[in-house]
């Protein structure tokens, strides 16, 4: 009498019984590498803003170098020096404008003070007592010189890890030769060292592109908008100037802060209605056309990550690492698609991340 055979669970099921041990470490690896950014922030957010000021160094070395007049071009050491002392330069005329403003702002806080008064008398008329008394109530309570205290003390901060930046940016640019010669060293054959430099120089190019596109980018939607500023003489154009070159570098969420921020003042520092009107829609406009015409001329679609997930990255990273996350979102998301495009386990994750799934571009 033949014997019946033990029946087998369906494949669906197998798979999900033998996935579950596969999808536990993930989650735990996720887990500890999450613990591991926010513990470590204070050691690994200087380290990523060294690695991209090292990557933007790289682009500026690079445009130096082939940019020729006749038959002359700069040698690499030279083009080193001057890249260096460009952003040095740029790190003193941001620490400038910062230190010759700060004055003005406490000095200038008496007049915002009984402009708002006169603002809160406005708004009890639209808004009931009950609300203007306690939005009135909220600004009396501002300690100037508390909060000028603390923006001291966290300039100092800023000031102790630009340094720190700058001591990894050294080491970076001294060992910067010797980078091929370990990574062939890291794997045991030619096959494999050829892989991991393809990964590398990948990974290198798309975060030089990206930093050095945007920068030039920030650089003229800055420009652009001090102009609008100074023609409307709005109070610190300086500084608001500075802080739209800075928020250009978080995508979509960077460029409502920067026409909200000097709007608002306006209102405040203005009589009438018209310099708010003009500012909102100048800055706006400028931000538009950069962003929507100039900008994709130059980045074109090297990166080609989806818009939602720029949108999840500034979210995740701004969690994790504050401000500072949001303006590294969008590097560490093109070295996480570009490594995963180059790792065939991981490879998709490389079109989760990617806008239209072609990873061509990125593996070329």
């Amino acid at each position: 009498m033949p014997t019946k055979k033990q029946p087998t669970p369906p494949p669906d099921q197998t798979i999900q019984i033998r996935n579950i041990p596969v999808l536990a470490l993930q989650i735990i690896a996720f887990g500890v590498v999450l613990t591991a950014l926010v513990a470590g922030q204070s050691f690994l957010m200087p380290l990523a803003i060294a690695l991209l000021v090292w990557s933007l160094l790289q682009a500026v070395i690079e445009r130096i170098v082939h940019f020729r007049i006749g038959n002359l071009s700069a040698p690499r050491w030279l083009a080193t020096l001057i890249g260096v002392g460009l952003i040095f330069a740029a790190f003193l005329f941001v620490i400038d404008i910062l230190a010759s403003q700060a004055d003005a702002v406490a000095a200038a806080w008496p007049r915002y003070y009984e402009r708002l008064e006169g603002l809160f008398a406005k708004a009890v008329e639209w808004m009931g007592q009950d609300v203007a008394e306690e939005a009135q109530d909220a600004v009396n309570n501002i300690d100037v010189s508390s909060q000028l205290s603390g923006f001291i003390g966290s300039a100092g901060s800023i000031l102790i890890n630009a340094v720190l930046v700058g001591i990894y940016v050294g080491f970076l640019i001294a060992e910067r030769g010797f980078i091929p010669r370990k990574l062939a060293a890291l794997v045991p054959d030619d096959g494999s060292a050829k892989e991991l430099h393809n990964i590398v120089s990948s990974v290198g190019h798309s975060v030089r592109r990206y930093m050095g596109v945007k920068t030039i980018v920030s650089v003229g939607t800055a420009l652009a908008s001090y102009i609008v500023l100074r023609w409307i003489e709005l109070d610190f154009a300086e500084t608001w100037a500075l802080l739209i070159f800075l928020l250009n570098y978080i995508p979509n969420v960077g460029s409502i802060l920067a026409v909200v921020f000097p709007a608002v003042l306006a209102l405040i520092q203005f009589d009438t209605f018209w310099p708010f009107l003009v500012i909102a829609v100048g800055l706006t406009s400028v931000h538009f056309f950069i962003g929507n015409v100039l900008e994709p001329q130059f980045m074109g679609s090297s990166l080609n990550l989806s818009s939602f997930v720029v949108i999840m990255s500034l979210t995740f990273w701004g969690v994790v690492w504050g401000l500072a996350g949001m303006f590294l979102a969008v590097p560490i998301t093109v070295m996480l698609m570009i490594v995963c495009a180059h790792v065939p386990n991981m490879r998709w994750i490389a079109i989760l991340l990617s806008r239209d799934g072609e990873l061509d571009r990125i593996t070329s």
